[in-house]
């Protein structure tokens, strides 16, 4: 195959320098072919510019002598013009001195330029007109014309017999190849034929330069068949290394899965396929496959962060891995990290994850763990329930007596001023009287109520950098049993890093009430669903809660926030007013709404300007 490689380039070199010089050659030859064919044909024009000019002067009546004197004259610079005739009934006269004795033709006396050809052949002929006869020698025509370094070859025709009047030149013996073209010279009155051709010898061909070009190609040809076998040699060596390598990482233990610059997988080990529970197959974006999942204890994790790291980067303590297990979504605390692929010349070619499952003894540690969390929390939010209750019993007594005494008078004034009224000649200053002091206790028992309040008012609290999607994702798991007990599917969209600085307790309190006004909406729901989002929306971070329920009544709908408001079987209507009291001491706002497809809507916006301070 090499071989034949070689003869193809060697030939197609060698047919190139040859056409080249053949294109060169063709070239020139056309050239000098062209101003031989002008040199000639300017040439019978002299000869019929002389014949002319003879016709005119005879006509004009000039003697013989004066004619002989004028052609001797004339024809001096034209050796192809050999004698001149004033031909009359009686004979032809030679004027002036010949160059060579003409011979004898019979007049042709025609008003008409004309050619004549002796009988015989030869290089003589005559252009005629009327009395005057100019002999021409083709011989003396052609000479001293060609001047190029490749002289021409060329024969003149007689026209329309194509007898051979004059040949120039002969061919070379050692020639190659011969050029050759056919003209005819460009006069009407002489209309000669011309062959003209060149023989083109054997040292005109790029004979050296094809040797060179086959010796250089055949020289080229071994260089790169070494390179190649060189190349090959070292593919070997490197395809051995790739197995030897790939046969540790598929014998691994561990999860270990090579990423490309995109987080597509480019390799992946049983054991990675196993822990993942997924095939992985070439060109998967592992960040769609891997979900991690923290736990309540477990510190922010940005998953943004974690995938673009240019440097080593360990998972933190405590994450757990969701993957698809036997009985459904499961959870598997995993530890391990994710370093970056650098090239010969440092830039990042990609990633490397690998993942190690924490074995059970660590996982049912993990689980009670998670589990007496839960029951701490469900405890603690037990107390707060009962000293809510509590608090909101001290409250309606301590509401009751405050109110009893102002909206006693505000009663009693009432009457008197209804009895006032209906006398037939009721003292108006009196009823005006009972009428403001209604108003007086009324305004008292409006200040009774805003001093309660500012008496419940939380304490400043204490804000800190809060995850708002760990916030979402604890409150999730706290309502975990409930979910699955009802059968709900969590639907879920988080933005990357959404850091805000709030109190955590608080803003688990929030997504905790809305959850679960979600949760009491979609129960008699053939397929209920519960839609979870945060994202960045004109310059502040939103967290949203729709549900597919029934959707807020519309008799509800206008004090939706206003406190003891609830379209519940024994709700006390405090929830949406203590979640939007809590959003606005920091910072932000709560508001809610029916779902254009169904259901309802709440809406939890805060400030971008939390964030950045957060992030500082």
């Amino acid at each position: 195959m090499a071989a034949f490689l070689w003869l193809m380039l060697a030939g197609a070199g060698v047919a190139a320098q040859f056409l080249s010089t053949r294109t060169r050659l063709t070239e020139t030859f056309g050239t000098d072919a062209r101003i031989l064919h002008r040199v000639l044909s300017q040439r019978m024009e002299q000869q019929e510019a002389v014949l002319n000019a003879l016709d005119a002067l005879e006509r004009q009546g000039v003697g013989a002598a004066a004619l002989g004197t004028y052609v001797d004259t004339l024809v001096r610079p034209y050796p192809q013009v050999v004698a001149a005739e004033r031909c009359s009934a009686t004979g032809c006269q030679v004027l002036g001195t010949p160059a060579e004795r003409p011979p004898v033709l019979a007049s042709a006396r025609s008003g008409r330029p004309a050619a004549q050809w002796p009988e015989g052949g030869g290089p003589l002929y005559a252009l005629s007109r009327n009395n005057v006869r100019v002999w021409v020698d083709a011989g003396r025509l052609t000479g001293a014309l060609d001047s190029s370094a490749a002289p021409l070859t060329y024969e003149l025709l007689r026209p329309g017999t194509g007898t051979l009047v004059v040949a120039h030149g002969a061919q070379a013996a050692e020639t190659f190849t011969t050029l050759r073209v056919e003209k005819v010279l460009g006069t009407a009155l002489q209309p000669l034929p011309i062959r003209i051709s060149r023989g083109v010898p054997w040292s005109a061909w790029p004979w050296v330069g094809a040797a060179l070009w086959t010796i250089l190609t055949a020289g080229l040809g071994v260089l790169i068949f070494r390179l190649l076998e060189s190349r090959r040699a070292a593919q070997r060596a490197l395809l051995d290394e790739r197995a030897r390598a790939d046969g540790v990482v598929q014998a691994a233990s561990e999860a270990i899965v090579a990423l490309d610059g995109a987080h597509r997988v480019t390799l992946a080990n049983p054991a990675a396929r196993a822990a993942l529970a997924h095939a992985l197959p070439p060109g998967t974006d592992l960040r769609a496959v891997v979900t991690f999942h923290a736990t309540l204890s477990q510190a922010p994790f940005d998953a943004a962060s974690f995938w673009n790291s240019a440097r080593p980067t360990a998972l933190p303590e405590g994450l757990a891995l969701l993957r698809a297990g036997a009985e459904g979504q499961e959870t598997v605390p995993v530890e391990g990290s994710l370093a970056p692929l650098l090239g010969v010349g440092g830039d990042l070619r990609g990633r490397v994850l690998i993942l190690r499952e924490v074995g059970p003894l660590q996982r049912r540690l993990l689980e009670h763990l998670e589990e007496g969390e839960r029951r701490v929390r469900e405890h603690e939010e037990m107390l707060a329930h009962v000293s809510r209750l509590s608090t909101l019993g001290e409250m309606s007594a301590g509401l009751a007596h405050e109110l009893n005494q102002p909206l006693t008078a505000i009663v009693s004034y009432g009457q008197a001023a209804a009895r006032l009224l209906d006398d037939p000649e009721p003292d108006l200053a009196r009823v005006r009287h009972a009428v403001g002091a209604s108003v007086t206790q009324a305004g008292r028992a409006a200040q009774i109520i805003v001093q309660l309040r500012q008496w419940v008012r939380r304490a400043p609290s204490q804000s800190c950098p809060t995850d708002l999607v760990q916030a979402a994702s604890n409150v999730l798991t706290l309502c975990r049993a409930d979910l699955n007990r009802l059968g709900v599917r969590v639907v879920t969209a988080y933005a990357d890093a959404p850091l805000v600085r709030a109190d955590p307790v608080q803003l688990e309190q929030i997504i905790l009430n809305l959850l679960r006004n979600a949760l009491e909406a979609v129960q008699d729901t053939p397929d209920p669903v519960i839609e979870l989002s945060v994202a960045l929306e004109g310059g502040d971070w939103t967290l949203r809660v729709r549900d597919n329920g029934p959707g807020i009544a519309p008799e509800v709908a206008p004090r939706l926030f206003a406190p003891f408001t609830t379209s519940k079987a024994g709700g006390l209507g405090l929830g949406l007013s203590l979640s939007q009291t809590l959003s606005q001491g920091l910072g932000g706002d709560l508001s809610g709404a029916n779902a254009p497809a169904g259901g309802a809507v709440f809406t939890l916006r805060l400030p971008r300007l939390v964030w950045e301070a957060a992030s500082d």
